[in-house]
């Protein structure tokens, strides 16, 4: 009976023990999160999110977020997020250097998430301050490739694809385990001592925009004009030659018929001729007529005047 008995605590013994343990194991990975399990400090395995079991006293779970999205800034630190938000300058990190030998401060924010746990956790010993480092190289890399007019105004879009790419090849080849979301510049400005000058240089590009459009837009009303115009004169020019060229065939026939008479009665048609002839160039003249013949030497009086006159 004794035994029996001692054989039932320790059984139950062992089974509180082992319940016991199985209860302390008991771990959960949340939705937003991945775990790796370490044995003795090796990896072992990444656990997705739900329940999971692991030997507590063998094993460590590194639990981690990784749908979030982690946001490091460069330049500039919120200390407060408000409102209104609070920030605390870093002239250090910002000031960088141009193609063209200018300085400029470039204040930017660099998102991204992780995409390989394991990865992010071992190949490098402190994945946030790599993150870091890499992300203001790059950056500094194409701000040293441009002119300060470009980076100060047109090129802000260019020279952040250009950073993303340039940080995520270089986290790429170190195996950082992480995608690098978006790059965004924030204040990108020449230095306090020389501001007031870019602002002269800003102005004077913007005068230049304005004196574009406006010489854009008076061609833009005179050219069409000038077409116009330009139409209208060869539309006038060419009813021009059409007229000239029909009264040319006019003539021409009326020549042609007028040489059929002649060669018909060349006489009468010389006398024709002449007296059409006076006609247009005396239309407002008297005219008196003398006949040759015997009344030759006498000047007879012909009312030739105009219509109405006596």
């Amino acid at each position: 009976m004794l035994k029996a008995l001692t054989r039932s605590a320790v059984a139950l013994v062992l089974l509180g023990l082992a319940a016991a343990y199985a209860v302390v194991g008991y771990y959960e990975v949340a939705p937003d999160e991945q775990a790796v399990v370490l044995r003795l400090g090796s990896y072992q395995r990444t656990a997705m999110p739900g329940p999971h079991w692991h030997a507590r006293w063998f094993e460590v779970v590194e639990l981690r977020a990784v749908t979030v999205t982690i946001e490091e800034e460069f330049g500039f630190r919120t200390t407060s997020s408000g409102p209104p938000p609070v920030y605390e300058d870093r002239p250090a990190e910002k000031r960088m250097l141009s193609g063209d030998t200018n300085t400029v401060d470039v204040e930017f924010v660099v998102q991204y998430r992780i995409n390989d746990l394991r990865a992010y956790l071992f190949n490098v010993r402190d994945s946030a301050a790599t993150i870091r480092d890499v992300a203001q190289a790059s950056m500094r890399e194409v701000v040293a490739t441009r002119p300060i007019d470009d980076v100060v105004t047109e090129a802000k879009g260019v020279i952040q694809f250009e950073a993303r790419e340039r940080i995520q090849s270089s986290l790429d080849r170190y195996g950082a385990g992480v995608e690098i979301q978006n790059v965004q510049l924030q204040d990108v400005e020449p230095p306090d001592e020389v501001k007031e000058a870019f602002a002269d240089v800003a102005s004077s590009e913007q005068d230049r925009e304005r004196m574009v459009l406006e010489a854009q837009g008076y061609a833009d009303q005179v050219v069409p004009r000038a077409r116009g115009e330009a139409q209208e004169l060869l539309n006038s020019a060419r009813a021009y030659r059409e007229t000239r060229t029909q009264q040319a065939r006019g003539e021409s026939v009326r020549f042609n018929a007028l040489l059929e008479e002649y060669r018909k009665a060349p006489a009468v048609t010389r006398q024709r001729l002449y007296l059409e002839t006076l006609e247009q160039i005396l239309p407002n003249m008297d005219k008196v007529i003398i006949e040759e013949g015997p009344a030759e030497n006498i000047l007879p009086y012909l009312p030739l005047g105009r219509r109405g006159e006596p």
